[in-house]
C-alpha cells in the first residue's frame, strides 16, 4: 500500500498541467500513487495526462463524461479511491519542490494527533514568477511572525485563534492530509464554491492538530481571473463564511469572543462587494438576509453603507482625474502597515 495518495484534480489547465506533473513524479520520497482526474476539460488536458500516463504505469488517470463544476467533488472521488494512509490534493496548475513529501510526511508519521501538515508557500504569476512569500500575506493578517519557524498547534486553538477570521492554509497543494480523519469528517462540502477548502480545515482541526513546515516547498499560481477574484460578484459566498463562523463556534468552547469579531470584520468585507454584485434576481434577498445577520455583529453597519458610497463617490472622480496611483502611494505614506503592499 502507498503511504501518499496523490491526487491532482484538473481542469482546464493543459499549460501548466507538464509542471505539476514533473514536480510530483520529481519527488525524493516516492512511497506514492499518483490519481489524475479531469473534469471534462475543453482544452487539450486529457491528451498530456494520456501523455505522461502512457509512460507511468503507475498513474491512474480518470476523465470524467460531464463536468461536475467543483473541484471538491474531485477531491472527494480520489479519496474515495486512494489506497494511501495520506492524501496530497496537487491542484493541476501549481507546483512544488521536490522535498515537498520528504518534508511533510514525518509530520504526520511522528504526530498521529495531527490532521493536516501543510508547508510554506510562494505566491508565483501566471509566469511561474514569485510575488511574494505568504508568511507576508500571514504576518499582515494576524500581527506575529509564528509562520517563520516550524511549530504544531492544537488543532482547536488554531480554529480560534486563525481560522476565524482567515484560512491560513493558501491552498492544498502546499498540505498533505490524514486520510482517516478526512473521511471521519464527512470529506469535502461540495455544496461550497469558493471556501470549501476552509470549511475543510475548519472540519479537521476541531478533530485533530496542525503542523507546519516552514520551508517554502510549495508554488501556488495566482490567475489574473480567478474564482476568488470573481467572489465579489455575488453575496453567496459571504453565506459559506458565515456557516464555517457557526461550524467553529459550535465546536470550540469559549471562543464566542472571536467568532463575533470575525463577524463584524467579515460585514465589513461584505459593504465592500455590495456594489460590485451582479444585479440578478436574487440580489435583494440574499443580501438583506446578509444584512439582517451582520447588524447583529456590527452595529454601524447602515452609517458605513452611506460612508463606503460616499468613498466610492470620491474614488471615482480620482479615478477619473488620473490620480488614483498618486492617491494609493500617499495613503500608504500616511498610513503605513495599514494596507497589503504585496
Amino acid at each position: 500500500m502507498p503511504k501518499v495518495s496523490v491526487i491532482i484534480p484538473n481542469y482546464n489547465h493543459e499549460a501548466y498541467l507538464p509542471q505539476r506533473i514533473e514536480s510530483v513524479l520529481a519527488q525524493t520520497f516516492t512511497d506514492f500513487e499518483l490519481i489524475i482526474l479531469d473534469d471534462k476539460s475543453p482544452d487539450n488536458s486529457r491528451e498530456v495526462i494520456n501523455e505522461y500516463a502512457g509512460l507511468n504505469p503507475n498513474i491512474k488517470t480518470v476523465f470524467n463524461t460531464e463536468n461536475t463544476g467543483s473541484t471538491f467533488s474531485q477531491w472527494n472521488k480520489g479519496a474515495e479511491m486512494a489506497k494511501g494512509e495520506y492524501l496530497w490534493f496537487a491542484e493541476s496548475d501549481d507546483y512544488c519542490e521536490s522535498t515537498l513529501l520528504e518534508e511533510l510526511v514525518p509530520l504526520l508519521d511522528n504526530n498521529p494527533d495531527v490532521g493536516i501538515a501543510y508547508a510554506q508557500t510562494y505566491l508565483v504569476n501566471e509566469e511561474s514568477q514569485i510575488m511574494n512569500s505568504y508568511s507576508k500575506n500571514l504576518e499582515f493578517i494576524y500581527k506575529t511572525k509564528e509562520w517563520e519557524k516550524d511549530f504544531v498547534k492544537p488543532g482547536k486553538e488554531a480554529g480560534k485563534d486563525w481560522l476565524y477570521f482567515h484560512n491560513p492554509i493558501p491552498n492544498a497543494s502546499g498540505a498533505i492530509i490524514r486520510k482517516s480523519v478526512y473521511m471521519d469528517i464527512g470529506m469535502a462540502d461540495t455544496s461550497m464554491k469558493l471556501n470549501g477548502d476552509w470549511f475543510l480545515y475548519a472540519k479537521i482541526l476541531t478533530h485533530s492538530n496542525l503542523a507546519f513546515c516552514a520551508k517554502h516547498l510549495n508554488y501556488f499560481r495566482v490567475h489574473e481571473h480567478t474564482q476568488r477574484h470573481r467572489a465579489r460578484a455575488t453575496g453567496q459566498v459571504y453565506n459559506e463564511i458565515i456557516t464555517i463562523n457557526n461550524y467553529l463556534r459550535e465546536h470550540i468552547p469559549g471562543s464566542d469572543e472571536n467568532a463575533d469579531k470575525a463577524m463584524a470584520i467579515v460585514a465589513r468585507w461584505w459593504i465592500g462587494s455590495l456594489f460590485f454584485q451582479k444585479r440578478n434576481a436574487g440580489y435583494v434577498r440574499t443580501n438583506w438576509k446578509l444584512y439582517t445577520t451582520f447588524r447583529k455583529y456590527y452595529p454601524w453597519l447602515l452609517p458605513r453603507i452611506l460612508y463606503h458610497i460616499l468613498f466610492l463617490m470620491v474614488r471615482f472622480v480620482i479615478r477619473a482625474t488620473g490620480l488614483l496611483k498618486l492617491a494609493k502611494q500617499l495613503r500608504n505614506w500616511l498610513f503605513p502597515k495599514k494596507y497589503f503592499q504585496h
